[in-house]
């Protein structure tokens, strides 16, 4: 049992790979078929093998993310043009490729449907199947990904905020220092390390910290609500609307910033962009590429918060300890009997 546990993990491990190199290939690269091969055979033995919860439900979320950013079915018009101006050079890969396109361009929308569907179906099934109950285990992919994300926000806070630090105690110390020898700036070690790429590099290091903590603050529950409003509710209604917010708001919204985001990361890698300062930071694709990773992990965050809305609403009683989180709020904490015990009184 547990060397098939491994191979469901392998599987889903290896589909997430498959999905990350969907997104980067180009639309009209070959490899894109193999790809997704690769990516839904890898959900495939997830499902079946039964994989770690966890990273099942990732590969599940990030496999049809990519699948849909990477729209194997069919080209843009420009891309189509593309391949026929090479096809009329006599490049029969490209030939192949316009044959293959103009075939399936039609039948595109009903393929992503049934991908879709599939992707659907097999979680479903892998969720449904196990040694535990279907609710036990949402719950325990829930709680896999909250695990992973506070270790990802954990570990990006100390080691990201320690280099902010850093960065700006150098910045503030080499101006100090140019004030008393401005012989300085001819060296090179300020041309390496110079005022302005310390600033970039600030800038650069408070966005990468805010955007890979993101899944982390959401799964604490740190970002900002109306209480107001919220106190006022059942707790029912309160899972009801962040189950809601979930699935109609967060997903959408990750799909689009994730989506523009990957697409402006790959322009900035192929035009080599850096700096619109000429002694600032090379290789801005760096740090736009934090921007779809960010979001990816805020998108993982929605898929466990979802999770446990669910078994809240319709899990068994005996699971609503564990699920109740986004029922209450930090003003108005759960009863007793739906979760922790009571805080003991302070006595005088």
């Amino acid at each position: 049992m547990a060397l098939r546990e491994t191979l469901g993990t392998m599987g889903a491990v290896i589909a997430l790979a498959a999905a990350v190199w969907l997104v980067v290939l180009p639309s009209d690269s070959p490899q894109i078929f193999f790809t997704l091969a690769v990516l839904l055979a890898g959900m495939a033995a997830a499902t079946f093998l039964r994989g770690n919860p966890a990273s099942f439900a990732a590969a599940c979320v990030l496999g049809w993310f990519a699948v849909m950013f990477a729209q194997p079915f069919a080209l843009t018009t420009r891309e189509i043009n593309g391949l026929r101006r090479l096809a009329g050079r006599g490049d029969e890969q490209a030939e192949a490729l316009l044959a293959y396109y103009e075939t399936m361009t039609p039948f595109a929308p009903y393929l992503m449907v049934v991908l879709t569907v599939l992707i659907l179906f097999m979680f479903i099934y892998g969720v449904a199947r196990g040694r535990l109950t279907v609710f036990q285990n949402m719950l325990d992919a829930s709680n896999g990904l909250a695990t992973f994300l506070t270790r990802v926000g954990v570990t990006s806070a100390v080691v990201l905020f320690s280099a902010l630090i850093f960065a700006i105690m150098y910045d503030v110390i080499q101006r100090q220092y140019l004030g008393f020898n401005p012989q300085w700036t001819r060296t090179d070690w300020y041309r390496m390390f110079s005022a302005t790429r310390v600033q970039e590099m600030e800038w650069h290091l408070h966005a990468a910290l805010f955007l890979m903590c993101l899944g982390y603050a959401y799964i604490k529950d740190a970002h900002v609500r109306i209480e107001l409003v919220r106190d006022a509710l059942r707790p029912r209604t309160r899972v009801w609307i962040e189950l809601g917010g979930c699935l109609l708001f967060m997903v959408p919204y990750c799909y689009v910033v994730m989506k523009y985001g990957i697409e402006n990361a790959m322009r900035s890698w192929n035009i080599g962009e850096s700096s619109a300062a000429m002694t600032g930071l090379d290789h801005r694709f760096v740090i736009k590429s934090i921007l779809p990773l960010g979001f990816a992990l805020i998108a993982l965050a929605g898929m466990s918060v979802a999770l446990k809305c669910v078994v809240y609403l319709f899990g068994p009683p005996s699971l609503r300890g564990q699920s109740n989180y986004y029922a209450h709020s930090h003003q108005n904490p759960a009863p007793p009997e739906e979760g922790a015990p009571a805080p003991a009184q302070q006595t005088v």
